[in-house]
């Protein structure tokens, strides 16, 4: 796998460099913008697949087109914030404030609109999110969040951050989980990809809990499920 590893990078971050410079004009249009992030997107997500070989499982039957909803996801890999911006229509990402400042990927984050949080100031940052999020739902975007806060090394469901909560009680809306199984493929800080199926797979929504900590217990106790059923199957 080294070599298609190899191949399969140098297509990446040539592709991020290709796409980040050579559309910069495209900045100026919000659509273009999403436009372009899509094919982008389309591009890395058929390379994992032709190159490395990578079988990607979508399973979904809760979240459609045109609609706005707010997307709960467990988070293993790079993958996650790239699939989808190819597979859903409008997407905004809640994502660490450090991410503005990266060259390239911070300018189309921008224009977006991606949110940004600042962990410095949680409780006005999480009131600010919510005020957010709550105006895309209501332009049809789907709104992704990570609420385990980072990547997770190992085949495992992380604590869920307190933040997934507060969100759904301003927005007053169902939190769609979505179980993603890319740690085996993309693993964190390394160089070789491998040749394993992907597993994307959208779950009921869970309606709004008053009590917070059955919430986040429920929440991660639905992706623990699934990620179960994955692990066993490895």
């Amino acid at each position: 796998m080294l070599i298609k590893s190899i191949l399969f990078n140098c297509v990446f971050y040539f592709s991020i460099f290709l796409f980040g410079i050579l559309f910069l004009p495209f900045l100026i249009s919000e659509r273009l913008t999403r436009k372009t992030v899509k094919f982008w997107a389309f591009i890395v997500m058929f390379s994992l697949e032709k190159i490395i070989g990578v079988k990607i499982i979508y399973q979904n039957k809760y979240i459609f087109d045109k609609k706005g909803y707010l997307i709960a996801a467990n988070h293993q890999s790079v993958f996650d914030t790239i699939f989808f911006l190819k597979e859903f229509d409008k997407v905004i990402y809640v994502i660490k404030k450090e991410l503005m400042f990266v060259p390239i990927y911070g300018w189309y984050a921008l224009r977006l609109g991606n949110i940004f949080v600042n962990r410095k100031e949680r409780i006005k940052s999480v009131k600010n999110i919510s005020e957010k999020v709550y105006s895309y739902l209501n332009k049809n975007y789907k709104v992704i969040i990570f609420p385990e806060g980072t990547r997770q090394i190992e085949n495992k469901i992380g604590e869920m951050k307190p933040g997934i909560y507060a969100i759904q009680k301003f927005c007053n809306c169902l939190v769609y989980p979505i179980y993603i199984s890319s740690n085996q493929v993309w693993p964190k800080n390394t160089f070789i990809k491998k040749n394993k199926p992907i597993r994307v797979k959208a779950l009921a929504p869970i309606k709004f809990e008053e009590r917070k900590k059955e919430f986040l217990a429920k929440l991660k106790n639905n992706l623990e499920i699934e990620n179960n059923e994955y692990v066993n199957k490895l």
